[in-house]
């Protein structure tokens, strides 16, 4: 009759790899007029927006950021409602008058954008496409295909935060 010796206890496994923590990329643009800049990038431990790359495909206006490879292959799209705020509701303090909208000459401000730290990202490009585009001067077609034009390149990499003065 075989002999069966008893082994000891089984051999320990290897502990489970920490979960990691999300990270992204916090973008901050200031606008003045028609001028937008990326002024800081820092790493965030947050999770970024989905994926909106099928959704810009066929976009006819509108803003996105996009992340690309260094081939420039696009990795990531994200859809932005306008962030340039072009007016503004002000309240008199006189109560018999109501509100009214302000539309500055040239809207200034600041907005920020959370895309994800992918591995293969190497630039970050902002989209802006509207009818002006295609040239005020004739209406717009259905069939029309205007083509966004970058308004801000940028490599990914990381910078000290934006500061209010």
């Amino acid at each position: 009759m075989p002999r069966h010796d008893d082994a000891g206890p089984p051999p320990a496994l290897p502990p489970d790899p920490a979960p990691q923590e999300p990270s992204a990329w916090r973008l901050t643009f200031t606008y003045e007029g028609s001028d937008i800049r990326l002024v800081a990038q820092q790493r965030v431990a947050m999770v970024a927006p989905p994926d909106d790359s099928d959704r810009t495909y066929a976009a006819r206006a509108g803003t996105w950021v996009e992340l690309r490879d260094a081939a420039g292959h696009g990795l990531y799209r994200q859809i932005l409602a306008d962030p340039v705020r072009h007016g503004y509701e002000a309240h008199s303090p006189e109560p018999d008058e109501g509100s009214r909208q302000v539309q500055p000459q040239a809207p200034a401000g600041v907005f920020q954008v959370v895309v994800p730290d992918l591995t293969d990202a190497h630039d970050v490009v902002l989209h802006r496409l509207d009818d002006a585009a295609l040239g005020a001067s004739r209406p717009r077609k259905r069939a029309d295909r205007a083509t966004a034009q970058p308004v801000v390149t940028a490599v990914l990499e990381e910078t000290p935060p934006f500061e209010v003065s």
